[in-house]
């Protein structure tokens, strides 16, 4: 009987190959499915002072509101309405550089959130609109004496319980992103913030001039769903005290 030919043996690296191959396609599909739901922008219908809805409705100056409640130490509630009204009708919309020509701010909105609000831009490139989001988080502390400390975050808490870190720091589109992604475009955020915010040559604070110098010497802030809720004045024993 002649002898079995043997087969011929598999080529080193094919299953290893194959497996970098899957990988690699892997990563393509994620990465154009990260880049669809980039190109479609966030739904913002459900918030208010925008749109079709905010149609003939006129802005409370909010300037002058807050500098009111500043100057008369008394607690200010601001609806997300008003808010949006009040950037509608105060905010000149214009993009800067070079890509000027293609890229145009159409909308900045604010929506109010349990705990966070959410900064949203509306560009308008070649004719087709993009949205870009940021959140923002307080956390006050009082202390034992009664003073309070301030804490800002640029993210709207983990995005899971079981993942805290990093952050849900806003959105691309309709896209979450961790809060490192926000470093690509914190220059449009810086700009848009600068029109509400003096900034002293000297670089210290001084008296409230503008919106957000306002906001920020508060004593207290807390967001709530569809409300910002502000508070100038400073605790003291009696404040502290059940009843006073």
């Amino acid at each position: 009987m002649g002898e079995k030919e043997s087969p011929p043996p598999k080529a080193k690296g094919s299953c290893l190959g194959k497996l970098m191959t899957f990988v690699v396609f892997l990563g393509l599909a994620g990465l154009g499915a990260a880049l669809y739901f980039v190109a479609q922008p966030q739904d913002l219908s459900d918030i208010d002072g925008r749109g079709p809805a905010a149609v003939g409705k006129s802005s409370r100056n909010l300037k002058e509101v807050l500098k009111n409640s500043s100057d008369g130490a008394y607690p200010l509630k601001l609806s997300e309405e008003e808010i949006n009204l009040y950037l509608r009708d105060t905010l000149a919309f214009k993009q800067a550089g070079f890509l000027g020509e293609w890229v145009d701010i159409e909308d900045v909105a604010v929506r109010l959130e349990e705990d966070r609000a959410e900064v949203v831009i509306v560009r308008s490139v070649a004719g087709y609109p993009l949205t870009l989001s940021m959140y923002i988080r307080i956390e006050q502390i009082e202390q034992p004496d009664g003073r309070i400390t301030t804490r800002i975050f640029r993210n709207g808490g983990p995005y899971q319980e079981w993942l805290p870190k990093p952050g849900i720091g806003g959105r691309f589109g309709q896209l979450p992103v961790p809060e490192g992604f926000l470093l690509t475009v914190m220059p449009s955020f810086q700009q848009l913030v600068g029109v509400y915010r003096e900034v002293p040559e000297s670089g210290k604070r001084g008296k409230p001039v503008k919106e957000v110098d306002f906001i920020e010497d508060m004593a207290r802030i807390s967001i709530a769903d569809g409300k910002l809720l502000l508070d100038p004045r400073p605790n003291t024993r009696e404040m502290l005290m059940p009843g006073g």
